[in-house]
């Protein structure tokens, strides 16, 4: 028995596919940046006492428009590298992606049926 379905890519929505890859991107700057900023803040801020008076409202204001110029950024390439990954599709005829099956069939999935347990 062959459990494998065949699936053709032909097209992906470049709106959707550019704001998931937008927030996948800001959850990690966020992860690896804000602790950097914050860290590279205080060690300026204490070699000088007036720079020391700007140390979080200086880190805060980079995290804020990093994350602002990045998220921005990110959106217009990934919305371009899709549009020409379609355009790349579309003259190439797709890709060929092979799935397993297990459980539903693809005609079932969104019924009501639950799928059978092994028992």
């Amino acid at each position: 028995m062959n459990n494998l379905v065949k699936l053709k890519l032909k097209r992906i929505d470049p709106v959707k596919y550019a704001v998931v890859a937008t927030i996948v991107y800001l959850i990690l700057l966020l992860i690896i940046y804000v602790p950097i900023i914050l860290l590279l803040s205080l060690v300026g801020g204490a070699s000088d006492l007036s720079a020391g008076a700007a140390v979080l409202g200086g880190g805060l204001f980079a995290i804020i428009l990093m994350v602002i110029f990045a998220g921005i950024i990110v959106f217009i390439i990934t919305l371009i590298a899709c549009a020409i990954l379609n355009f790349v599709l579309r003259k190439t005829g797709g890709i060929d992606i092979d799935f397993e099956q297990a459980g539903l069939d693809i005609s079932q999935i969104g019924g009501t049926q639950q799928p059978k347990l092994n028992q």
